[in-house]
């Protein structure tokens, strides 16, 4: 191996971890998302890299709290950013992804060198120390669920949910959500299966143990399947439970990119309008359906005030929102929002659905959804535009769903939880309201 084959093999675990640290200090400390700046930051490194600073970064986001806990063992006065955010990643490594201490200790060394602070040196060097030797013993004396949610978020499930569901949606938010896939042609579910090696649910989703990039899996070349959290399936499957006969119905998709749901109206044959107002995000809807093979009328707007020349059969509206029910797949999102900053939702859901009634028509449904675990997005916001006398609520049928009756509240919409089918793997967190025009 060459001399300088042989620095770059030694520089990579270094490089991937800056990576890492630039990533968890813009979610922590600039309220930056993970997603938006992954490309950005990772995306020079191998898969194989990148792979690894995605897991570390959501790690130690998913544990914050206990390795903060932690850290004020052996650490009296809070160091600088950089310092600290390097020892938060070394504690994840070395108490929760099994790094092998060694590695973890000496690349974090290497860490805080790389953004100048070479004085620190020594004091990661001995705290990591401690931590491999203590650590664990540590953790065992911690209030894992308590510690690992950030405080606003912990405090609104309670309210909502009580103690005890708040304790087992928190601990669904430490498991790695699995990856979930909906087909174009449901018929074919057992057919993908064993390829896939995956597990069929009883809502219609396969749920994949298979490895490596999506890219590389079969079927997705051939435009068979597209990734879709089952829950995030469920709005769509809800709509076309409701249309007699879905061929051929005009649909519109409201802010709808990147598109799981359009491909899901488009494949069950209806005619299909999705709405957004983001370019990239609609780039990325365009690439979905060249791919799957389905069509859809694509238009650039904010739905908002956008009019359109017909009335549509059925409205999917899936709304802008807090997302606090995908935390397992986006544990940034209880670092970069905050309760102060997602009050401003259920005004402009509201908005939304009233709007929406005036693209329907007479007799028409609509499916409202939020990925939210807040009352004030989910029921609050259909019980208020109710009152308006443009709508009537309508008990979602959980049977054809595949769903459990249990997830239907009094009202008849459909509340999941993170925490439904634990034993699963889980579910993103879900608010799913029917609505006729009256």
């Amino acid at each position: 191996m060459s001399a300088s084959s042989d620095s770059k093999k030694k520089t990579e675990p270094v490089s991937s971890r800056a990576a890492a640290l630039a990533l968890l200090a813009g979610a922590v400390r600039d309220g930056k998302a993970v997603d938006t700046r992954f490309q950005k930051v990772a995306g020079t490194l191998e898969p194989r890299d990148r792979a690894f600073v995605r897991l570390l970064v959501a790690t130690t986001l998913r544990r914050l709290g206990q390795i903060d806990a932690v850290l004020g063992h052996f650490v009296t006065r809070t160091p600088l950013p950089p310092v600290e955010d390097t020892l938060r990643l070394g504690v994840a490594q070395i108490l929760f992804l099994d790094t092998a201490p060694h590695a973890a200790v000496d690349t974090s060394v290497e860490l805080v060198k790389r953004v100048r602070q070479s004085k620190m040196t020594g004091l990661v060097n001995a705290v990591l120390r401690k931590v491999v030797s203590q650590g664990k013993d540590l953790l065992a004396e911690q209030d894992t669920l308590r510690l690992s949610t950030p405080g606003w978020l912990w405090d609104g499930w309670v309210k909502a949910y009580g103690n005890k569901t708040a304790q087992q949606i928190a601990a669904a938010h430490l498991v790695e959500a699995p990856l979930d896939l909906s087909l174009k042609d449901v018929a074919a579910i057992d057919t993908w299966a064993a390829p896939l090696k995956a597990t069929v649910l009883s809502t219609g989703s396969l749920r994949c143990q298979a490895s490596g990039l999506i890219q590389e899996l079969p079927g997705f070349k051939d435009g068979a399947w597209w990734v879709q959290d089952a829950a995030a399936a469920l709005p769509a499957k809800v709509l076309l439970n409701e249309l007699d006969n879905p061929k051929g119905k005009s649909v519109v998709d409201l802010c709808a990119a990147p598109g799981g749901k359009t491909l899901q109206l488009a494949s069950a044959g209806c005619a299909v309008t999705a709405v957004d107002r983001s370019d990239m995000r609609l780039d990325r809807l365009r690439e979905n359906l060249t791919r799957i093979g389905v069509q859809a009328g694509i238009v650039k707007a904010d739905a908002t005030d956008w009019t359109p020349k017909q009335k549509f059969d059925a409205v999917l509206l899936d709304a802008p929102c807090s997302a606090t029910g995908t935390l397992r797949r986006h544990p940034d999102l209880g670092y970069v929002k905050t309760r102060k900053e997602i009050r401003g939702y259920p005004d402009n859901q509201k908005v939304l659905l009233r709007k929406s009634s005036e693209m329907l028509m007479p007799g028409g449904v609509l499916v409202y959804a939020v990925c939210s675990l807040e009352p004030g997005e989910g029921a609050d916001v259909v019980e208020a535009v109710i009152k308006d006398g443009n709508f009537s609520q309508l008990k979602i049928d959980p049977k054809p769903l595949g769903a459990n009756a249990k997830w239907i509240d009094e009202a008849g919409a459909l509340r999941i939880l993170p925490s439904f089918w634990s034993d699963k793997g889980g579910l993103d967190g879900f608010y799913i309201a029917l609505l006729r025009k009256t």
